[in-house]
């Protein structure tokens, strides 16, 4: 990601156009990040990654709770779980 400007007042709409079909766009002012610019395309992906991941985050809970929702009915207890953990042998 490239910076773009070190005044926004200076930033020209049609360069910055052109420059994020290539790539995400930083834009200074006063020396300092204030925006960044993205294609729809680019944008697209990023929402596709972040669906992905919360998607996987979701079913990891949903093993989790099951795996201990069936340790609990075969009567394994944290102190058990503890124990077991414990025993290197």
């Amino acid at each position: 990601m490239r910076p773009r400007s070190n005044d926004t007042d200076q930033i020209k709409l049609r360069e910055l156009i052109e420059a994020v079909r290539n790539e995400p766009v930083t834009v200074l002012e006063k020396g300092e990040p204030v925006a960044v610019v993205l294609s729809p395309a680019e944008f697209d992906r990023l929402e596709q990654q972040d669906r992905i991941r919360r998607e996987a985050k979701d079913r990891l809970r949903e093993t989790i709770s099951s795996i201990q929702r069936e340790a609990a009915a075969r009567g394994l207890t944290e102190a058990e779980l503890e124990r077991l953990i414990a025993d290197e042998s």
